[in-house]
């Protein structure tokens, strides 16, 4: 049997990865434990209801997102978001308010007191951190922006993005580009101004002003057409138990649904799959510590409830991304998605798709309720919010049980580890979203990023293998 690069996972950086290497020539075979490829990429089609079940949406941040989209064939079914979808609302005394997008917005804005205000006037003559001790996004924020820019900025963009808490995250690994704005240029704002530039010659977006966008069926479009482009390198239903190296060739160790177990021999494996389920796999006939400690990142439950309702049942013009909402507000969602809003033939005509989270690292215990319990407090805070009045006319709830690695303080122990394993392992290589940052878009970047690395030195080993030939 020929050797090739295993893959184990496939998720988006398991797919990113086989067909970069694939393309690149280089023999792959992607492992997947589920009958399905995608990971959170998941779409539901009933109904004339197209619901996502994991994340919404990419955003164009970077090169490398646009080409893989290009290289897989999928650039004519993509779908830019509505420029309706620019505005965000965030929750100020239990109604939407527009977030402000300019100066202008901001000076006139009811999300921020006057004093908020004033106190923005103070950031550009803060010290930068002298990293004295890690600051969490908390920290960070009051330090340099005063309490209420926490409380209805910050807060509940990380509750909606991160299903995560500001005063456990970590800013330096957590938040690396807004970290870096301070330690670079001393002040946020000056950052902002001055740093656009050089996003410009590396072709990169901010994410505030990068495009959005899907596919015609969903996100579901991309594990769909990689599938089809891997072909029979794709193995299903398959887990993996063990890898050991031998000389210059990696056994993996794998079993089927059905109990038939397998060696498959190979130049390298690279890891793509969750995680805290590494520990199930022992290299070298051991569990190394770095990976026993892994277990210890928190990834807090979040349900998913895509909910349908006639458009008359809705006060709100829906007329945005969405509603995100802070803790202080007190209520038991952590936002919602007017996803019919966002792209075009999510719902049935004279209907609307509406996208609810609940749980993370704020209500943990909500995300485990049951279909109805979660419906019931659902429906109650969207009533106040923006006005949904009767029963949905449609309703999907998806339980993601481990959803978003938390990026802790505290998380650069990790990042490490990942570095050492790959030093101590030469030919073992990780890529995912507990990398280097937790976004579709970010995730493939990584993927892209460890590839080069995989073909720069695949091609050594060729040229080297080459050189001995001739002699």
């Amino acid at each position: 049997m020929s050797k090739s690069m295993i893959i184990i996972g496939g998720g988006i950086a398991g797919m990113t990865a086989a067909f970069r290497l694939k393309k690149a020539g280089i023999k792959v075979t992607l492992l997947e434990n589920n009958d399905r490829l995608g990971g959170v990429l998941y779409s539901h089609q009933e109904d004339g209801y197209l619901a996502e079940l994991g994340p919404n949406s990419i955003l164009e941040t970077s090169p490398l997102v646009t080409e893989l989209i290009q290289d897989i064939g999928l650039e004519e079914d993509k779908v830019y978001a509505n420029e309706s979808s620019k505005v965000r609302y965030i929750v100020r005394n239990k109604k939407p308010v527009p977030l402000p997008t300019s100066p202008p917005a901001f000076i006139v804005s009811p999300l921020f007191s006057f004093l908020a205000k004033l106190r923005l006037i103070k950031e550009p003559f803060i010290e930068a951190w002298d990293n004295r001790y890690e600051e969490s996004l908390s920290q960070f924020v009051i330090r340099r922006l005063g309490q209420e820019f926490l409380d209805y900025a910050i807060n509940p963009f990380v509750a909606g993005v991160y299903a995560g808490d500001p005063d456990t995250l970590s800013v330096k690994h957590g938040f690396p580009k807004l970290y870096a704005l301070e330690q670079k240029y001393g002040s946020l704002i000056k950052g902002q101004i001055k740093g656009a530039k050089e996003r410009k010659k590396r072709q990169e977006v901010a994410k505030q002003s990068a495009r959005m966008f899907s596919f015609r069926q969903g996100l579901k479009m991309i594990p769909d057409r990689i599938k089809d482009l891997l072909g029979s390198d794709v193995q299903t239903n398959i887990s993996v138990k063990a890898i050991n190296k031998k000389g210059d060739t990696w056994e993996v160790h794998t079993i089927d649904s059905e109990g038939k177990e397998q060696v498959i021999p190979a130049v390298g494996v690279l890891y793509t799959g969750r995680i805290t389920d590494l520990h199930h796999i022992e290299i070298d006939g051991k569990i190394p510590d770095e990976i026993t400690e892994m277990q210890h990142i928190y990834h807090p439950p979040v349900s998913v409830l895509v909910l349908g309702f006639r458009r008359d049942q809705v006060q709100h013009p829906l007329d945005g991304f969405g509603v995100l909402i802070p803790k202080v507000e007190e209520f038991q969602i952590l936002g919602v998605l007017f996803s019919s809003s966002m792209f075009e033939n999510r719902a049935p005509k004279d209907h609307v798709t509406l996208t609810v989270f609940v749980g993370g690292t704020r209500q943990p215990e909500n995300a485990q309720k049951s279909t109805e319990d979660i419906l019931a407090l659902a429906l109650k805070d969207l009533h106040t919010i923006i006005g949904v009045n009767g029963k949905p006319t449609f309703v999907h709830h998806t339980y993601w049980q481990q959803a978003i690695p938390q990026y802790n303080v505290g998380y650069g122990q990790y990042k490490d580890s990942y570095d050492h394993l790959e030093e101590t392992y030469p030919g073992l290589y990780f890529a995912g979203n507990y990398r280097s940052g937790i976004s579709v878009a970010d995730t493939i970047v990584n993927s892209e990023e460890v590839c080069e690395r995989i073909k720069k030195i695949n091609r050594k080993a060729r040229e080297e293998e080459s050189q001995r030939a001739q002699r």
